[in-house]
């Protein structure tokens, strides 16, 4: 069984879109878990009307309410909710491919003992261009550090076994929840097949999005996030290059002050970046690496990462 939980809000005229394409899914039997997140819009009705027309024998379909707000509670909620031992933690504006669901799960079996299933995903931004999202396969933990490479989640699909000994999702975290999520799945060292012959995922950018079209309005949570993922790294036992994949988390404070001070705060991104020159007070060299980078990246630099990962070890 494969339980596809979905966390909504406020989407009442888009999930449906995101509904559709997962009562189209090839394989059966299969669950669907919809979880409303204290929706003021009628998106309850909408989950519940769903549930009415296409609940079936070989398609169960589970409307709940998860009255706290944030997608992490509401994801929490749902995996209790699911009875599949595969857990596919998908959003409510974004579509599958028909045989989504099918291609991942015959991806699994084929490697066998398969923990997870990673695959690839495309953007759409508001003006309806198309994106690829980035896609790794190698070093895993550092290029999900630097990329976000296993987020967004929809890409993947997950044993329930693997999300219990990771610990599920952390439900303080307002933002970047499903990075920290996948940094803490990469470090139980998962199984994992990979599933890339076509694009099965498509993201579609929301103005009224979680995560908002800007840094300093969410000041803060971003850095909650940050402090989470060096933290599960300093708690993983067994982790190769800890110490490295350490400076590439603080590559990402930098990256965090860098946007900042790109959005004209100056005061939100120079006590992070001092927070960076207080770790590395005795790396001189990187401290001064981490500084030109943090300029380049306000000015609307790109591909910063790749300089990182050439000299930082």
């Amino acid at each position: 069984m494969v339980s596809i939980i979905i966390p909504v809000y406020n989407r009442a005229h888009l999930v449906g879109r995101t509904l559709q394409s997962v009562a189209a899914q090839s394989l059966r039997p299969l669950e669907v878990v919809l979880i409303d997140n204290g929706s003021t819009d009628g998106t309850l009705a909408v989950l519940q009307e769903f549930k009415r027309e296409h609940e079936c024998a070989d398609l169960r379909v589970v409307v709940d309410v998860e009255p706290r707000r944030g997608a992490t509670k509401a994801r929490n909620r749902g995996a209790r909710l699911s009875s599949g031992n595969w857990l596919l933690f998908f959003d409510s504006d974004d579509t599958m491919e028909p045989d989504m669901v099918e291609c991942y799960l015959a991806a699994a079996r084929r490697q066998g003992g398969a923990d997870l299933v990673a695959g690839r995903a495309d953007r759409v931004d508001l003006d309806g261009s198309k994106h690829e999202k980035p896609y790794y396969k190698t070093d895993l933990l550092a290029n999900s550090i630097f990329h976000a490479s296993l987020c967004p989640l929809q890409c993947c699909l997950i044993s329930r076994g693997l999300c219990e000994c990771a610990g599920w999702w952390n439900e303080v975290l307002p933002t970047w929840n499903d990075w920290e999520f996948s940094i803490r799945l990469l470090l139980q060292q998962p199984s994992i097949a990979f599933y890339d012959e076509a694009i099965k995922v498509h993201i579609f950018l929301q103005r009224e999005s979680i995560t908002g079209v800007d840094f300093a309005s969410k000041a803060g949570s971003w850095e909650l996030a940050i402090d989470a993922v060096e933290q599960d790294l300093i708690n993983a036992g067994g982790v190769p290059c800890r110490e490295r994949l350490l400076k590439y988390v603080e590559y990402r404070r930098v990256v965090l002050s860098g946007l900042y001070l790109g959005e004209g705060r100056k005061d939100l991104a120079a006590p992070l970046f001092g927070q960076v020159c207080n770790r590395l007070r005795r790396n001189v060299a990187l401290r001064l690496l981490y500084s030109l980078l943090r300029y380049y990246i306000a000015a609307g630099g790109r591909g910063a990462s790749h300089i990182v990962k050439a000299l930082v070890r």
